[in-house]
C-alpha cells in the first residue's frame, strides 16, 4: 500500500516540484514537475532498470524538461512533468498490478492541493498499465488513443521538412524523401510505423534494433530494407539518422566518427549534452530538434481527448505544427547565428519565459551557404 509517510519531496533548483516515493517494498518512483507556467504539467511514466537511483533522477529530471518545452513548442496549454518507475521492465502479474496501483495513489497525493501533473503511458508502459493506474487517480491521459502512430507521423513530417530544407546544401536541390537514406535505430512502436512512411515515401531505409525477431519481422514487411548491426550505426554513411529508441545516442566519444547529414528521430535527449550539438554543428550536421520531432504524442493526446477532434484532424495538425515549429527553429538559428539545439531552446524561451539571444560563434551563411541565402519562406 502506498504510504505518504515515505514520499519525500527533494530540492531541485529550477523545477517546480520532485517527489519521490518507496511505492512497494524496493521500488521507488520519481515524479517531476519543471515547468507549469502554460497549465499543469503532461508527460508519461516510464518504468525502467537504472543501475543508481541518481541515473533515474538525471533522467527524469531531462525528461520533464524537455516535455515543458515539447508542449511550448507544440502550442499546448499544458507544462511540462515526467515519472519514472525504477523496477525491470519485465516484472508482471500480481507484481505490477501492484506497483501500477501505487503509483496511481502517489498521482493522487501530489495532486492533493492542485492539479500539477498528469501521466500517460511512456517506454515500458502500455495503455492497459495506465488503465490500472486510472482506478487510483484522475490524473492519467492517453487511455484513449494510442499516441505511438502519431509520434511516428511527427516524425515523419519532420524528416521530410528538413530534407526540404536543406535540400540546396545537402541534396543538389532534390526535396523528396525518393531515394534517400534513413537509418532507423531501435523497431518499437514509433520505429516501426515510422518505417511503413518512409517505406511509402521511396527512402532507401535501413535498420536496427537488438531483439533478432523485430528485424525478421520488418524485413518480411519490407523486403527492400537492410540490417546492419547495432554496433556499427555510425560506419554507415546516410542522409538521415532517426534514433527511435534511448537517448545520448550522440556524445563525446562517437561525434568524430558520424556520418549523417540529418539527426531526426523519436528518442527523447539524443544529444548527450548541449555541448555535442554545438559540436555536432559545427560538423555541418543538421540536428531536428527532438521534442519538436516527435510532439506527436503528447499532440494527440490534447487533440483527441481533450479537443475532440478527428483521427484525420489531428494528423493534419501534428503535420502543420511540426512543420510551422521546425521552420521557425531553422529561421531562428540562421537570423540569430546559432547551433540548431540552441535555436529551439531559445524559441520556446520566448514562448514560455520571453527574450530572445544570438551566438557569435557560429556562421550558418558558411556552414550551409546554399539554404542560408534562399531560406523556404514556409514555416
Amino acid at each position: 500500500m502506498f504510504d505518504a509517510d515515505k514520499v519525500s519531496r527533494l530540492n531541485i533548483p529550477k523545477w517546480e516540484a520532485v517527489f519521490r516515493a518507496e511505492i512497494d517494498p524496493g521500488v521507488v518512483a520519481i515524479i517531476a514537475i519543471h515547468d507549469i507556467s502554460r497549465g499543469w504539467g503532461l508527460g508519461g511514466c516510464r518504468m525502467a532498470h537504472y543501475d543508481h537511483e541518481s541515473e533515474a533522477l538525471t533522467d527524469v529530471l531531462r525528461l520533464s524538461r524537455g516535455m515543458t518545452f515539447k508542449n511550448a513548442i507544440a502550442d499546448l496549454p499544458l507544462g511540462g512533468g515526467k515519472s519514472v518507475i525504477i523496477a525491470e521492465p519485465s516484472i508482471s502479474g500480481e507484481k505490477r498490478q501492484r506497483v501500477l496501483e501505487n503509483f496511481g495513489r502517489f498521482l493522487t497525493w501530489i495532486n492533493r492541493d492542485r492539479d500539477i501533473y498528469c501521466s500517460a503511458e511512456d517506454m515500458n508502459t502500455t495503455v492497459a498499465d495506465m488503465h490500472v493506474v486510472k482506478r487510483f487517480t484522475k490524473h492519467i491521459h492517453g487511455l484513449d488513443v494510442d499516441p505511438s502512430p502519431f509520434t511516428a507521423w511527427g516524425v515523419f513530417h519532420a524528416i521530410k521538412f528538413t530534407v526540404d530544407y536543406f535540400a540546396l546544401d545537402f541534396f543538389n536541390g532534390e526535396r523528396s524523401l525518393q531515394g534517400k537514406t534513413v537509418l532507423v535505430q531501435g523497431l518499437g512502436k514509433v520505429g516501426q510505423a515510422l518505417l511503413e512512411h518512409l517505406d511509402s515515401a521511396g527512402a532507401r531505409i535501413l535498420i536496427t534494433d537488438v531483439r533478432e525477431d523485430v528485424i525478421r519481422r520488418a524485413q518480411a514487411t519490407h523486403p527492400g530494407i537492410e540490417y546492419i548491426p547495432p554496433e556499427t550505426i555510425l560506419d554507415h554513411q546516410v542522409d538521415v539518422f532517426a534514433p527511435c529508441a534511448k537517448g545520448e545516442v550522440v556524445n563525446s566519444r562517437n561525434i568524430d566518427k558520424i556520418k549523417f547529414k540529418i539527426l531526426c528521430g523519436a528518442a527523447n535527449n539524443q544529444l548527450a549534452n548541449s555541448q555535442t550539438g554545438l559540436d555536432m554543428h559545427k560538423r555541418g550536421v543538421v540536428y531536428c530538434p527532438d521534442y519538436v520531432a516527435n510532439m506527436g504524442g503528447v499532440c494527440a493526446i490534447q487533440y483527441h481527448e481533450i479537443d475532440q477532434l478527428s483521427h484525420q484532424e489531428a494528423l493534419d495538425k501534428i503535420e502543420k505544427t511540426v512543420r510551422k515549429m521546425l521552420g521557425l527553429t531553422y529561421r531562428a538559428a540562421f537570423r540569430n547565428n546559432l547551433a540548431f539545439n540552441e535555436a529551439v531552446d531559445h524559441v520556446v524561451k520566448k514562448l514560455v519565459w520571453g527574450g530572445m539571444e544570438t551566438h557569435g560563434e557560429f556562421f550558418n551563411d558558411k556552414l550551409f551557404p546554399l539554404t542560408a541565402h534562399s531560406e523556404p519562406n514556409e514555416a
